[in-house]
């Protein structure tokens, strides 16, 4: 892992003040700022470096060149607990912030058959409560339970890039995804009675550990109208987090799950794109994203082996994409996406502290080409504002009842690209 460490070191540096809501569980609904003006669509007919992450295959069409940017999200929502003995029913909201998300690349072609770049990805949660909706849960023994609660997840990371163009039509590609995961918890204390480790659950100030995963990718031209693409990127191996070894399963683990699909690219008529792309997101793999807090009552406390998580269902994402060359110089595109719900209603009370609620999604962008080589992009995104139930949601233990989760993401973002090489 001592190489994992070193090169995550610059992502985890430019996520320093990164703190996300994220749309699609911990991730953001594409790759790039071009693809999340396109609904998202990232495994085929991208022409951005940081799409090289979700996959790489595309880096021979790609070409010479770089990109940077920033995507600024802005979240507002929040939590309800109704129907609980340990207080009253009662509401509790976000505090208003913005989040950069930086978006950065590069992309060198190697003679006509090889490519290879490095781009940045990023991904988290983490609302922050200004009065802790988990205070009413504290007993006599739990001194310092803190007047506000949060948990800030915060990964970022590099993809190492390589592509080989296997004919005319057809290219492979495989990444390297080298991870920094930052988690700073605040306010769970009341947990500390149903942990194995009671002295590691909260308050413990931000820790990090460090990860690894791989991309495998192919593209394709079908016919020549219709492309496609094909994309795997593997659960990711972590590093434990000792000092939330009493908070997350197997003793502090908290894996990035699989994340797996496929996407056409039509082209109907001149100057008119149109993709469509299925992705899998395999949560319930990953032991702290995908086991539930009923594993408490069956014996198994916080921090156990196998033990519970955060209780995220898998998820299924489709998007819809729409682009036209407007004019020679400009680019403009929307898109649409639907994702089944990540969050589980048997697991609100938890999830509080992540809250993806959103199913829909619209976005548009454009990019405006100047002397064939520069390139300035923008996007917008917007979802609706959904609020999960619980059903069975707190436990006897903490008094029954139910809680709530609500939130509506909204985000744009800007990047400058740059071709060179005379490609």
């Amino acid at each position: 892992m001592n190489l994992s460490r070193s090169a995550a070191l610059f992502a985890g540096g430019c996520l320093a003040t990164f703190n996300a809501h994220a749309t699609l569980g911990i991730f953001e609904h594409g790759s790039g700022i071009k693809s999340l003006g396109f609904g998202g669509i990232s495994y085929v007919g991208s022409s951005e470096s940081t799409a090289l992450g979700a996959n790489p295959a595309q880096a021979i069409a790609v070409g010479n060149r770089f990109d940077a940017g920033v995507d600024v999200l802005r979240v507002s929502g929040g939590a309800e607990i109704i129907g609980n003995a340990a207080g009253p029913d009662e509401s509790f909201q976000f505090k208003s912030n913005q989040y950069p998300i930086p978006q950065a690349g590069v992309n060198v072609k190697v003679g006509e058959r090889w490519a290879f770049g490095v781009t940045a990805f990023a991904a988290g949660l983490g609302p922050i409560y200004p009065q802790n909706p988990y205070a009413r849960f504290a007993g006599p023994d739990d001194n310092g339970v803190s007047d506000s609660g949060q948990t800030s997840l915060k990964i970022g990371g590099l993809s190492l890039v390589a592509a080989h163009a296997l004919d005319d039509h057809n290219s492979i590609g495989m990444s390297l995804n080298l991870q920094h995961q930052w988690l700073s918890v605040e306010g769970l204390l009341p947990f500390a009675a149903v942990s194995e480790s009671p002295d590691a659950v909260s308050n413990q100030g931000p820790h990090v550990s460090y990860g690894m995963s791989v991309t495998f990718g192919w593209t394709g031209k079908i016919t020549p109208w219709l492309d496609a693409g094909l994309s795997y990127r593997s659960q990711a191996m972590q590093l434990r987090i000792e000092e939330y070894r009493g908070l997350l399963p197997d003793q502090g683990k908290l894996e990035t799950p699989a994340i797996f699909g496929g996407a056409l690219l039509a082209r109907p008529a001149e100057g008119w794109r149109v993709g469509f792309e299925y992705q899998h997101y395999a949560y319930q793999r990953s032991n702290g994203f995908g086991n539930g807090i009923d594993r408490l009552a069956a014996g198994q406390p916080l921090g156990s082996t196998n033990g519970p998580g955060f209780g995220f269902n898998n998820q299924n994402v489709y998007k819809l994409g729409v682009e036209h060359q407007l004019l020679p110089s400009l680019v403009m595109r929307s898109g649409f996406i639907y994702s089944t719900q990540v969050l589980s209603r048997h697991n609100i009370l938890l999830n509080q502290q992540s809250p993806g609620t959103p199913k829909f999604h619209l976005t548009l962008g454009g990019t405006w080409t100047v002397a064939d080589v520069h390139e300035l992009s923008a996007f917008f995104a917007i979802t609706e504002r959904r609020r999960v139930r619980g059903l069975n949601s707190i436990p006897d233990a903490f008094g029954g009842g139910e809680a709530t989760i609500s939130n509506r993401p909204m985000n744009l973002g800007i990047s400058y690209g740059r071709r060179f090489g005379g490609d």
